[in-house]
C-alpha cells in the first residue's frame, strides 16, 4: 500500500504525549532526536507523544517466537519488520539473528522513508549492526552485543540506540527472511521437537519508537543528519560528564545519622522551591548488611500526603541481595565500594524532605550527601514538569499466570523512565507486556525477559557482566540476577494510567519452554515522572452493532455493509492460553466505503484520541479520518501487526490521535472514516471510545 499521494499533505491515584504549539514548541523541539537522550530533560512531561514497539513475539501465546518474524512480506520478497506513519522517531533496535545457522549471510536491511522508492539505508544486516557500519552510528555506548559466544564463536544479538526521525512514514525491511518462511504455520501442540527449532529460524527483534500527535518541524533522517548528531549523543551518554554537569552549581548538604530501630531520621529539608540534583549514600556493609534493605528511603515533595519516593535503600540503588559486591556506574544510578549514587533530577516547587526510616531490628548508620539547587537556578518550570516517583514492588512468591507489575497506576499522567529489578528462581522467557491508558492491547510486548532488558540468552553476559549507561545486569545468570534498564530515550508516556510488567511463568509454562518449574521471587523499583492528575478523560463511547448506540450517535455505514457478532480474546495477560479467561463478545460492522458518526468531546479539549476495537487478522487496515468534513492530514489511521491470528486471539485496540486544531472549542464533532485498504478489502469497527485531552491538568498540578 502506498499512501504518499493520498496523504501527502502499584496502584496509585496520580498526559503526556510533544506538541508544536507556540507555548511549548521551543523547549520540546529539544526533547526529540538527540535531545531525548539528555539526563536533564527527564522531568519535562512529554505531551503529544505515544510509545510503541514492533516485536516478533509468539502470537499464539506460546514461546516459539521465531515463527512470527515478519509483520508481512512484500511481493518482491522483502520481509517487513517495521511500518509506521509519522511523525515519529525510532530510538531502539534489537536484532537477534546470529545465534543459529549462518543463513543471515547476504541479507540486506533497508530503511524506506516517506514512501520513497529507494531506501536511504541499504546495507548488509550484519554490517549495519557492527562497527563496520559506514554510517558511523554503531558505536559505543549506543550499542551492545554479547561478545563471542563460546559455542558458535560469534555474536548472537546486537542492539543499537540511534534516533531515526521520520516525518511521514518509516518502513524497515530485510531483503528476505533468514532461513526462509517457517515450515509450521499453525500453533505447535506436539510433544516432539518443533520442526523449526533447528537453528534455521532462531531470530527475533524489537523496535521501540514514539509517535507525535503534531508536526515537530523536523525533516526525516538522513545519513548526514545521523552523523551530525553523534557528538551530542556521545556527550549525552558520557556518564562522568553528565554527572558533573548535573551537579554543577549545586549546593551540598552532608550528614551522618545513627537511626534506631523503628525510628525515622530527616536527613535534609527545604521549605523553598528548587531541585535535588544528586543523592549520595555511604554504607558500611560490615555493620549494615540488613540495614541496606531494612532502611527505607522516603522523599516527599511539596507537602504530599505520601512520599513520592518510598523504597528500601538497597533496592532503590539496584543492589542485588545475593551479590552485594556487584557494582555498576550508570547514567542515573550507581553502586561501588559501599558508595551509592543517584542522579535523577528531582524538582520541587514548595518544599522537599529526605528521610530514612529504619524498619529493621538493629540501629543503622547512614552517611548522606545531598546536592541541590535553589529555585533561581532550577531549570524546571512547574507548569511543564512532573515529580519523580519511585515505586517499590515485591512478590515472594510470584503468581503464575498473573503478570508481575513493575508499576500499575491510574488517574494520573506522566512517563516511566526505567526500573531496577532483582530476581531469584525466575524464567528468562517472560515477555514484557505494557498497556497505556486503559488500552486492552499491549502497546509494548517483548519476546523474552532478558531481551526486554537489552540482553539475550539470559541475563549473564560473555565474558563479563554488562554495565552500560542505560541498561545492564551487574549480577546475572539465566533468568536470575540484578539488573537495570532506563527508558532513555524511549520513555513510556501515559496520559491516564499504565500497567507496566511482564509474564510470570511456572509449572504450567506454555509450549516452547518446559524447563521452568517454579514461579520464583522478584522485587523492583520503578521510576517515573508525573502528576496526580489524568490528562486523558473518556468523553463518549459508540458501539456499532447496537441500534440504540448507533441511533444516539447518528451512525451510518456505506458500501458493502456487513454486520457480525464475534467472541474473541485480546492478546496479553488474558489471552486464554496459560490459564482460562473469559472471551469478549461484541457486535460489529464492516464495510467497503466508510462510516460517519457524531460524538461528544470536552469543550476545553486540547485534542482528542479515538480508540477502536477491530479484528487483528484483518491486517493493515488503513483509512482517512475527517473531522467535521476536514481531513486529518497528519497521518492516516493505520494498524499493522503479524499477518495472522491464532486461537481466536483476535481483538485489537488501535488508537488515532486528532490534533487540537481540529477540535478546539468544540463539544461535538462529526467523524467520517473513509476506507482505503486492508488484507480483506474491508474496514471493521466493533467499538469506539472517544477521549478528550484536558486543558486543566497543568493548573491542577500547580494547585497541588
Amino acid at each position: 500500500m502506498n499512501f504518499r499521494l493520498v496523504f501527502g499533505i502499584l496502584f496509585t491515584s496520580c498526559a503526556v504525549t510533544v506538541t508544536a504549539n507556540p507555548a511549548i514548541a521551543g523547549e520540546d523541539a529539544g526533547l526529540v532526536e538527540a535531545g531525548a537522550f539528555r539526563l536533564a530533560s527527564l522531568p519535562f512531561l512529554r505531551t503529544g507523544m505515544q510509545t510503541h514497539q514492533f516485536c516478533s513475539y509468539d502470537r499464539a501465546g506460546d514461546n516459539f517466537d521465531w515463527e512470527y518474524f515478519p509483520l508481512y512480506t512484500r511481493t518482491n520478497g522483502e520481509c517487513v519488520i517495521f511500518d509506521a506513519f509519522g511523525p515519529g522517531c525510532l530510538y531502539r533496535q534489537q536484532m537477534n539473528i546470529w545465534g543459529g545457522a549462518t543463513n543471515y549471510n547476504g541479507i540486506q536491511i533497508r530503511f524506506y522513508f516517506d514512501d520513497e522508492p529507494l531506501p536511504r539505508i541499504d546495507m548488509d544486516v550484519s554490517t549495519f549492526f557492527s562497527t563496520n557500519n559506514s554510517l558511523a552510528i554503531f558505536q559505543s555506548p549506543f550499542v551492545a552485543f554479547d561478545g563471542k559466544d563460546p559455542k558458535s564463536g560469534r555474536d548472537r544479538f546486537r542492539i543499537l540506540y540511534h534516533p531515526f526521525f521520520f516525518k511521514q512514514r518509516l518502513k524497515i525491511v530485510l531483503s528476505s527472511e533468514p532461513g526462509g518462511p517457517p515450515k509450521v504455520l499453525e500453533p505447535w501442540t506436539s510433544l516432539a521437537k518443533h520442526p523449526d527449532g533447528d537453528g534455521q529460524h532462531y531470530h527475533w527483534y524489537q523496535y521501540t519508537y514514539q509517535l507525535f500527535t503534531d508536526d515537530q518541524g523536523l525533516d526525516s533522517w538522513t545519513p548526514e543528519g545521523g552523523r551530525h548528531m553523534m557528538p551530542a549523543l556521545f556527550e549525552a551518554l558520557n556518564v562522568t560528564h553528565q554527572h558533573e554537569r548535573a551537579t554543577q552549581g549545586s549546593k551540598e548538604n552532608a550528614v551522618a545519622s545513627k537511626i534506631r530501630s523503628g525510628k525515622t531520621a530527616t536527613l535534609w529539608e527545604s521549605n523553598h522551591a528548587g531541585v535535588i540534583t544528586a543523592l549520595h549514600f555511604k554504607i558500611s556493609l560490615t555493620n549494615n548488611v540488613d540495614g541496606v534493605f531494612d532502611s527505607w528511603l522516603k522523599v516527599t515533595f511539596d507537602g504530599a500526603a505520601r512520599p513520592q519516593i518510598e523504597a528500601p535503600l538497597g533496592c532503590f540503588f539496584g543492589i542485588y541481595r545475593s551479590n552485594l559486591m556487584a557494582s555498576y556506574d550508570s547514567l542515573l544510578l550507581g553502586w561501588s565500594n559501599n558508595q551509592a549514587d543517584c542522579y535523577f533530577p528531582m524538582p520541587f516547587w514548595k518544599s522537599a524532605m529526605v528521610q530514612i526510616e529504619n524498619r529493621g531490628q538493629s540501629n543503622v548508620i547512614v552517611a548522606t550527601t545531598i546536592d541541590y539547587k535553589i529555585a533561581s537556578a532550577s531549570p524546571y518550570p512547574q507548569n511543564r514538569c512532573g515529580y519523580l516517583f519511585a515505586h517499590y514492588h515485591r512478590e515472594d512468591p510470584r503468581i503464575e499466570g498473573a503478570d508481575y507489575t513493575f508499576l500499575e497506576t491510574s488517574n494520573c499522567s506522566g512517563q516511566v523512565v526505567g526500573h531496577v529489578a532483582d530476581r531469584w528462581g525466575t524464567s528468562m522467557e517472560e515477555n514484557e507486556r505494557t498497556y497505556f491508558d486503559g488500552c486492552e492491547t499491549p502497546s509494548i510486548e517483548g519476546d523474552g525477559f532478558e531481551d526486554d532488558q537489552g540482553m539475550g540468552y539470559g541475563l549473564s553476559w560473555y565474558p563479563h557482566a554488562l554495565t552500560l549507561p542505560i541498561f545492564g545486569a551487574p549480577s546475572g545468570k539465566g533468568g536470575d540476577g540484578g539488573l537495570y534498564r532506563f527508558l532513555l530515550p524511549d520513555l513510556y508516556c501515559f496520559s491516564s494510567g499504565i500497567k507496566y510488567g511482564h509474564q510470570t511463568y511456572g509449572p504450567h509454562s506454555p509450549a516452547g519452554f518446559k524447563s521452568q518449574t517454579q514461579v520464583g521471587t522478584e522485587e523492583s523499583v520503578t521510576f517515573w515522572y508525573g502528576t496526580s492528575q489524568p490528562r486523558l478523560v473518556q468523553s463518549d463511547e459508540l458501539d456499532p452493532g447496537s441500534p440504540q448506540s448507533e441511533q444516539a450517535h447518528y451512525y451510518h455505514a456505506e458500501g458493502d455493509v456487513q454486520r457480525t457478532n464475534r467472541t474473541w480474546w485480546y492478546d496479553g495477560e488474558f489471552n486464554n492460553i496459560l490459564f482460562k479467561s473469559a472471551a469478549i463478545e461484541d457486535d460489529g460492522v464492516s464495510f467497503t466505503n466508510g462510516s460517519t458518526f457524531t460524538v461528544n468531546i470536552s469543550s476545553d479539549n486540547q485534542g482528542v484520541r479515538l480508540r477502536r476495537r477491530s479484528d487483528k487478522e484483518n491486517n493493515r487496515q488503513a483509512a482517512r479520518v475527517f473531522i467535521d468534513g476536514q481531513l486529518v492530514t497528519e497521518r492516516p489511521w493505520y494498524s499493522v501487526d503479524y499477518e495472522k491470528a491464532y486461537r481466536n486471539i483476535r481483538w485489537y485496540d488501535s488508537d488515532f490521535e486528532v490534533p487540537a486544531k481540529y477540535t478546539r472549542n468544540k463539544s461535538k464533532i462529526n467523524i467520517r472514516i473513509e476506507f482505503v485498504s486492508s488484507e480483506t478489502g474491508r474496514w471493521d469497527e466493533y467499538h469506539y471510545w472517544i477521549y478528550s485531552y484536558s486543558a486543566g491538568w497543568k493548573s491542577a498540578m500547580s494547585q497541588k
